[in-house]
C-alpha cells in the first residue's frame, strides 16, 4: 500500500505541467511554482491541525528540508531555462536516486537490496529514452547542468529530512506542511520579479487551486504516509514515474506527439517500477533513522 501511495503522488505530480498549460501562455512558471508552494503548503497546514511544537533539533531538520524544497523548485526551473527542459530533466532524474542513496550511506542506513539497483538502472535508462526521444539533440550548458544536479540532490535532501522527522514521531502531514509552506515563504520574495499572473483571472485561479491543493496538498499527504512505511531511497525512485505520467498527459490532453523511442522509454520505466516494488518487499532498510 505504501508503494501505491507514492505512485499516486507521482501520478498527480505528473499532471502539473499539463495543468499549467491550461492557464495563460503569459504565466511565469517560476511564479506559478512559488504560488503553488504557498497554496499547497497552506492546504497541508489546514489538514495537519492541530500543529505541534518542534524541538530545536527538529527545527533544524525542518529548515534543511524547506531549503531543499526551495532549491529544488527554483533550481529545476532555472536549469530548464539555461539548458533546456530535456537536459535539465535527464540530469535531475539521474541525480536524485543517486543522491538519495549517497545520503543514506552517509547516515549509516543499510545498503538497499540488489533489486533496487536493477530498478534504478532500468528507470533511469527508460526516463532518458522518454525525455530525449522527441529531440534530435540536447543543449548542454554547464551552468544549467550543475544547477540541475543540485536540484536532484535537493529533492533527495528534503525527502530525507521528511523521513527523519517522521521517524522521530512527528505526524506526516505536519512534516509536509512545515517543509512546503516554509519553502513557499522562503521563495515568496521572488514573486516581486516573477509576478502573480495566475491570480489575475478566474481560469488562473482554478489552475492554481488544482496545482496547489491537488498536485501538492493531496499528493504530499499520500507521499508523507508512504515515507512512514518505506525508506526514502525507494520513495525517491518511485516518484520517477512522474515524467511518464507527464508525457502521457501531453499526448492525451494536449494532443502532443510522443516519438516511438519515447514509448520504449515509458515501457522500460514501467518494468523498472515492477522491480522497485519488489525491492520494497525485500528491503531491510530502516525507515526514518
Amino acid at each position: 500500500m505504501a508503494v501505491l501511495g507514492v505512485l499516486l503522488a507521482s501520478a498527480l505530480f505528473g499532471t502539473t505541467g499539463t495543468a499549467l498549460a491550461q492557464a495563460s501562455s503569459d504565466v511565469d512558471p517560476l511564479g506559478a511554482g512559488i504560488l503553488r508552494l504557498l497554496v499547497g503548503g497552506a492546504g497541508l497546514a489546514i489538514v495537519a491541525r492541530p500543529a505541534i511544537t518542534f524541538s530545536r533539533t527538529h527545527r533544524r531538520v525542518v529548515l534543511v528540508g524547506a531549503v531543499g524544497v526551495a532549491v529544488y523548485q527554483l533550481g529545476f526551473f532555472w536549469a530548464t531555462r539555461r539548458t533546456g527542459v530535456a537536459m535539465a530533466s535527464v540530469v535531475t532524474i539521474g541525480a536524485s536516486p543517486l543522491a538519495s542513496w549517497l545520503i543514506g550511506t552517509v547516515r549509516g542506513r543499510p545498503r538497499p537490496p540488489r533489486v533496487w539497483f536493477v530498478a534504478a538502472v532500468a528507470i533511469v535508462i527508460g526516463l532518458v529514452l522518454l525525455v530525449t526521444g522527441g529531440y534530435d539533440s540536447l543543449s548542454v550548458v554547464p551552468s544549467g547542468v550543475v544547477v540541475a544536479v543540485l536540484a536532484g540532490a535537493a529533492y533527495a535532501s528534503y525527502t530525507e529530512s521528511a523521513s527523519i522527522l517522521i521517524g522521530h514521531g512527528v505526524p506526516t502531514t505536519t512534516v509536509m506542511a512545515s517543509l512546503f509552506l516554509g519553502a513557499g515563504i522562503l521563495t515568496s520574495p521572488a514573486l516581486l520579479w516573477t509576478g502573480i499572473d495566475l491570480l489575475e483571472s478566474p481560469r488562473g485561479l482554478v489552475v492554481l487551486g488544482y496545482l496547489g491543493l491537488v498536485t501538492l496538498t493531496i499528493s504530499y499527504v499520500a507521499f508523507g504516509w508512504s515515507l512512514r512505511h518505506i525508506p526514502p531511497t525507494l520513495v525517491v525512485m518511485l516518484t520517477l514515474l512522474e515524467p511518464v505520467v507527464a508525457a502521457l498527459c501531453s499526448v492525451l490532453i494536449l494532443h502532443e506527439t510522443l516519438a516511438p523511442l519515447g514509448w520504449v522509454g515509458a515501457t522500460v520505466v514501467g518494468a523498472g517500477m515492477v522491480f522497485a516494488g519488489r525491492s520494497a518487499r525485500s528491503s531491510t532498510t530502516t525507515v526514518g533513522t
